[in-house]
């Protein structure tokens, strides 16, 4: 994502995190590291991040040196991860104190979305300041949405990751349950892929499980946090989400089998485990 705002021309300033290795290979087509945080946010009057989950944007945004202490008055704090609505509203009003602003955008479309440029982007925040930082948004993704107002860009990939981990859940049980069936793999993809249940993840999350693929994409774990995340909204606006409270127990059932640091497609390993069966080609 950060190659790709240098590929438009953009001056973009990173920091070394847990390794110098990313930091250095932006910094080979352009872009500057800064030595400290503190650095960072004085000559930064836009600051992205894309965080694993809101405890990590908190920290970044209230912690010592964060954006709260040290950024520009006038800029604007992008959170680009999957968090808390309720969070992302309450560190926009906590920055606004400082003038200022916060856009939240997450993300949707996977590593190669984030390679090509190609993702789909939900941007929540006043209409001024998505206008500011959309140049950004669009050097990195295909389809930008605004949704409204704070905080509406994290609800929105909540409900979309609803659908998606849902249905990925669902997946992992049907397979087993084909193979424990009697049916072949390969063939059974093929019948659902030409079928009513198609779904354009279907075949790709097949193959990779017929392949048996499940180096992460998007791991295990942070698919859990997202539906709970979701579960959470859920119970604050006092509805009850059954189809989704029974995907988190099959995400909860596969951290439980240690499975939290694989790809979704992992979650096939559950059912397996049950049905005492192996989803993969017939050779």
């Amino acid at each position: 994502m950060a190659a790709n705002l240098l590929r438009r021309g953009m001056d973009v300033t990173v920091l070394v995190h847990r390794r110098p290795e990313p930091a250095r290979a932006l910094e080979s087509i352009g872009a500057r590291v800064a030595g400290s945080l503190a650095e960072l946010m004085a000559s930064c009057p836009v600051v992205i991040a894309c965080l694993p989950t809101s405890v990590e944007v908190e920290t970044t945004v209230l912690g010592a040196g964060g954006v709260l202490d040290a950024g520009i008055p006038g800029g604007i704090f992008v959170d680009m991860g999957t968090s808390r609505p309720a969070s992302t509203q309450m560190l926009s009003r906590r920055l606004r104190e400082r003038e200022i602003a916060m856009v939240d955008a997450p993300i949707t479309g996977g590593i190669r979305g984030a390679a090509e440029g190609t993702l789909t982007i939900y941007a929540g925040g006043r209409a001024e300041d998505v206008a500011r930082v959309r140049p950004a948004l669009d050097a990195m993704g295909r389809a930008i949405f605004h949704m409204g107002d704070i905080g509406s860009g994290h609800v929105t990939k909540l409900l979309n990751n609803m659908i998606s981990l849902s249905s990925m859940a669902v997946l992992a049980e049907v397979l087993p349950l084909g193979v424990r069936a009697g049916l072949d793999p390969a063939r059974l993809v093929d019948a659902l892929s030409a079928g009513s249940a198609a779904a354009s993840m279907l075949q790709a999350r097949s193959t990779r499980i017929l392949n048996r693929e499940f180096a992460p994409s998007f791991q295990v774990a942070l698919a859990h946090k997202d539906l709970r995340l979701a579960h959470e909204l859920a119970q604050e606006h006092n509805l009850p989400v059954p189809a989704t409270t029974a995907a988190l127990v099959t995400y909860t059932m596969a951290r439980s089998l240690g499975l939290e640091a694989e790809d979704t497609v992992a979650l096939v390993k559950v059912w397996e485990h049950l049905a005492g069966v192996e989803v993969k080609r017939n050779t």
